[in-house]
């Protein structure tokens, strides 16, 4: 299914609309409007986040350049002073000709290797690590510009050809025509050594591990950014769920963007307030409830689409706004590692380690400082990730898948036991649930008492460390 914007199930409406409803016909025009300005803006959001991870962009834009920069000598060559031409070598035509061939071949040859070579390494990273690492190994900027370089030099070269061909090239155009192959030519070799190097890199699992955990970290310091510049509520609204008209998504897919300033925009002129059910990362489908709105034009169909237009739904996860979804990438790949099929503990204790590093930034975090659900002077109650949903989604599932092999759930007990003198003490209560729940798991799984011992002994480790914090 195509992304798109989210689209409004409306709950069903009763046969008159409340008092006063009458006054939607005078603001139908503004409204309207608004509805335009909120759908734009998310939709302009959304696309300027897709071009990070589009292969296509970058180097579209560049080959586009480059033809533009054949046109323009073509277009100027007999507008050089005689002066400043009488500095510039003379050229032959059909050598300048025969370069442009030669740089035409090889750089066809060359983007088609490099996107062949691109293409088994995305490959090799799904299997490898997680499908959804992909996105971020494709932002790649080596790649791209790469990419972007061979393209735009074979694009320069083609144009050029048919400026010859058409006889839009003379004296010290042909100067110009061979000089630009040349630099061109010579920019491409330098971006094709630097991609080699960079490509055998990219294959290790540890630096798609580094890559996933900077991406990661970033993302977690977004997150907290907001709680600097949410406009809060002093308290709560006061609103009951039963009073409130339900919003459907009416679309399927994942929440890739909540605009909450377009939809505080639009309920504070509908004067209208919302509860939204879905964070961006949800899996969201028709019948899925995306928010709940308070107001005298909860139940009108303009009003609830308006609002629905605020969040951006597709067919997959992305990063920006999502802090989750780093985190449970590394859990992924350490489970992916602890599987039968590549058997490799020792990968899953690395993203382990990586783990206990976010897991350590999010945890030195005190609870109030952590974004507010209550935004918009309480227009807006959206959904926010708490510490202990951090600490679950990283942990769990890498306890669950090796809590028989006392490496791992070793390494994860101690992970715990050397975060808990760093963080805050309102998380200190997740952290020995999480323990404890690895250990009766552990228990449960392994089956030599050296293991056993060995793990009771990280168990201890949390413990004390709580008891010093105490």
């Amino acid at each position: 299914m195509p992304d798109r914007i989210g689209t409004a199930i409306l709950t069903p409406r009763p046969e008159r609309r409340p008092a006063g409803s009458n006054c939607l016909t005078e603001g139908r025009s503004g409204r309207r409007a608004g509805a335009l300005e909120a759908i734009y803006l998310t939709k302009l959001i959304k696309f300027t986040r897709e071009i990070r991870t589009a292969m296509w962009f970058r180097p579209s834009v560049c080959s586009l350049l480059a033809a533009a920069v054949a046109l323009v000598i073509a277009g100027v060559d007999q507008s050089i002073p005689e002066a400043a031409a009488n500095f510039l070598p003379i050229i032959d035509g059909e050598a300048a000709k025969d370069l442009l061939r030669l740089v035409a071949g090889g750089m066809l040859t060359v983007t088609t290797v490099t996107l062949s070579v691109t293409m088994l390494v995305l490959n090799l990273a799904a299997n490898q690590a997680s499908p959804r690492a992909v996105p971020e190994l494709m932002a790649d900027p080596i790649t791209q510009n790469a990419l972007s370089t061979f393209l735009a030099t074979f694009v320069f070269a083609v144009a050029a050809l048919g400026m010859f061909g058409f006889e839009a090239v003379s004296g010290a155009g042909v100067t110009l025509m061979f000089g630009t192959s040349m630099l061109l030519g010579i920019w491409a070799i330098r971006y094709l050594l630097q991609w080699m190097h960079h490509v055998a890199a990219a294959t290790k699992l540890n630096r798609i591990i580094v890559k996933v955990y900077d991406q990661a970290g970033d993302r977690l310091d977004t997150y907290f950014a907001m709680a600097r510049t949410d406009e809060g509520a002093a308290s709560s609204p006061d609103t009951e769920d039963d009073d409130g008209a339900l919003v459907r998504a009416g679309a399927t897919g994942y929440v890739q963007l909540v605009n909450v300033d377009s939809m505080a925009q639009s309920a504070e002129s509908l004067d209208l307030r919302v509860k939204l059910h879905a964070a961006e990362g949800d899996f969201v489908y028709g019948a899925t409830p995306l928010m709940t709105v308070w107001g005298e034009t909860r139940h009108d169909e303009d009003a609830q689409a308006q609002l629905a237009r605020s969040v951006a739904i597709g067919g997959e996860r992305t990063p920006e706004d999502d802090p989750r979804l780093g985190i449970e990438i590394l859990s992924e790949i350490a489970c992916r590692a602890l599987s039968p099929s590549m058997n490799d503990p020792q990968s899953a204790i690395v993203c382990v380690n990586y783990l206990a590093a976010l897991l350590t930034r999010a945890g030195q975090v005190p609870a109030s400082e952590y974004p507010v659900a209550v935004v918009k002077g309480g227009r807006v109650i959206r959904r926010v990730i708490a510490f202990d949903q951090f600490l679950i989604r990283a942990f769990r599932p890498v306890v669950r898948e090796g809590a028989g092999q006392v490496e791992v759930v070793k390494r994860v007990l101690y992970a715990l036991a050397e975060m808990i003198p760093v963080i805050s003490e309102d998380h200190l209560e997740s952290i020995a649930e999480e323990a404890d729940r690895a250990a009766e798991m552990a228990r449960d799984r392994l089956t030599l008492e050296d293991d056993r011992n060995a793990m009771e002994d990280a168990a201890k480790a949390v413990k004390t460390a709580i008891r010093e914090r105490g």
